[in-house]
């Protein structure tokens, strides 16, 4: 077996035989105002040098957010332009308040309840530390799971008797179907590198679907071990 497979089975047992059924927080089931545009963010990790909550501008308002492993911290609002920035502040030369700009994201038109993936990017133009990817909160139902690809890898997921596979940068809902309470369900993740025919083991188990909460995986690049990694979630369904 090699050291890059293991690491895989390794990672997965010590962390759960599913990536369903974290707990979620209370503070993951909060919510703001119903009326306004609302992003809820996640990170897949964060640079050494940042450390939760991170700040993020919304207009003119500053608000912290706390980057929770498995679940979320209180929504920020999206203010009219759609543009959130992750930032630290700063004074600058002359002594005026500034910022340093980590991230600039852009919630579409349409987007009420968005929920904002940051992932850490070595050697983008300074002093930019993330990309982003946005998803549409509104379109994940109950029951559902959802998966996103922010590393360099194809993943090919089997949950039950539906199939697909994620291309880098992609993010897909998958349906569970329409049912009240709980069902096992059998599931197994796969890896590839782009344009080739083999596919790798990443885990295969048992897991347990639950109608009135929603499930994410997110596989990304580890670079400080040169490997992929994954973040999951449990979610509640928001109101």
């Amino acid at each position: 077996m090699n050291r890059f497979l293991l690491y895989f089975l390794q990672t997965f047992i010590a962390a759960s035989l599913s990536i369903f059924g974290q707990t979620e927080t209370a503070e993951s089931v909060a919510t703001a105002p119903s009326k306004e545009r609302q992003a809820w963010i996640i990170a897949t990790s964060l640079p050494k040098d940042m450390q939760s909550p991170i700040k993020v501008l919304s207009g003119k308002e500053l608000t912290e957010v706390k980057i929770m492993k498995r679940g979320l911290g209180l929504p920020v609002r999206v203010p009219a332009e759609g543009i959130l920035e992750v930032v630290n502040p700063v004074t600058n030369a002359e002594g005026k308040p500034g910022y340093e700009r980590y991230a600039s994201i852009k919630i579409p038109d349409g987007i009420n309840k968005a929920l904002v993936i940051l992932c850490p990017v070595p050697g983008l133009p300074a002093p930019l530390k993330f990309r982003s990817q946005v998803v549409d909160f509104e379109k994940f139902r109950g029951g559902d799971a959802l998966f996103v690809n922010v590393c360099q890898y194809e993943i090919g997921v089997m949950l039950g008797d539906k199939k697909s596979v994620l291309k880098p940068g992609q993010t897909m809902i998958m349906a569970t179907g329409d049912f009240e309470g709980k069902k096992n369900t059998e599931v197994s993740y796969h890896y590839r590198e782009v344009g080739q025919n083999t596919w790798n083991l990443i885990s295969q188990s048992t897991t347990m679907l639950v109608s009135n909460r929603r499930e994410i995986l997110i596989f990304s690049y580890d670079h400080e071990l040169g490997q992929i990694d994954y973040h999951g979630l449990t979610l509640p369904v928001l109101e």
